[in-house]
């Protein structure tokens, strides 16, 4: 069985997992959204046709699948502009629609969960402290994955992260 794990939105990641570990991790496509302004705070959605291609490519026909996504919502305070809280949520639209193409029904991992599983909650850990954490945890399970090299692959490392955490603690 294949575990396909998405750390939804715009810079988000997907990982697709089996028995015997990382297969691929890779960036979720994006396109620009057609006649929005160049003064508009999101530029970009989930490229949707790209995505289904990718997964199609690595996930062989007739191999089942169990698609997991890091659950997201919306949340309160100053510093997180309705804009980017409405793009996460389309982002999330997106990848369900695909899942669902595919004929797939999503599980969702909980993040105070699946960061709990790894030792990633920690009052005390800034936000960059807290990715680099996630970077380093995911390097030691997957030391072959070259794909967690960028401080900006934080989001491939939470996804490979996900889908481990639905393979050991769920599945």
């Amino acid at each position: 069985m294949l575990i396909v794990a998405v750390d939804p939105g715009l810079s988000g990641a997907c990982s697709v997992l089996d028995h015997n570990g990382l297969r691929v991790v890779f960036d979720l496509p994006t396109m620009p959204i057609p006649g929005v302004g160049p003064a508009a705070m999101v530029q970009k959605k989930i490229d949707g046709a790209a995505l289904k291609t990718l997964l199609l490519k690595h996930c062989p026909p007739g191999e089942p699948i169990h698609f997991v996504i890091e659950a997201v919502g919306t949340m309160g305070g100053k510093n997180n502009a309705i804009q980017t809280q409405g793009s996460l949520l389309r982002s999330l639209g997106a990848i369900e629609a695909v899942i669902e193409c595919l004929g797939g029904s999503p599980t969702y991992a909980h993040p105070q969960t699946w960061k709990k599983f790894f030792g990633l909650i920690d009052s005390a850990l800034t936000d960059r402290e807290r990715k680099a954490k996630a970077m380093a945890c995911a390097r030691r399970l997957f030391p072959n994955c070259s794909d967690f090299a960028r401080v900006r692959d934080h989001n491939r490392a939470e996804s490979a992260l996900i889908g481990h955490f639905f393979m050991k603690a769920v599945a």
